[in-house]
């Protein structure tokens, strides 16, 4: 199973997490050149090579349709909750730190994984 290492302080976190669930910070997923280059879709550039045409603007819109369908990705879930030593939990969807009274993410209700 591939995990992503939190960058403030080395904790390994499901992949589906998008908040480190160790100290609460937010997970940068690390996609690379090559898998950026392949979600855009070129089939819709007109006027490729004419004097003045620039493909800028289509970057941008291929990203948001992209950043619209990771919405989509909010009923997967996280596999596994970690505690902290005093048993509350960092949420892994939005952050917040929660007491280890709740099942539920005072933020964005979502349950604990």
């Amino acid at each position: 199973m591939s995990y992503i290492i939190c960058k403030q302080c080395g904790f390994d976190n499901d992949l589906l997490a998008k908040y480190c669930q160790n100290c609460g910070s937010m997970l940068e997923k690390q996609n690379g050149f090559k898998e950026f280059i392949k979600s855009i879709n070129f089939g819709s550039i007109a006027g490729m090579g004419s004097k003045g045409t620039s493909i800028a603007p289509l970057f941008g819109i291929d990203l948001d349709k992209k950043n619209m369908q990771d919405k989509g990705e909010t009923n997967k879930r996280v596999k596994k909750s970690y505690s902290l030593k005093d048993g509350s939990w960092y949420c892994p969807y939005c952050g917040n730190k929660n007491k280890v009274t709740q099942f539920f993410c005072v933020d964005c209700l979502r349950e604990k994984p």
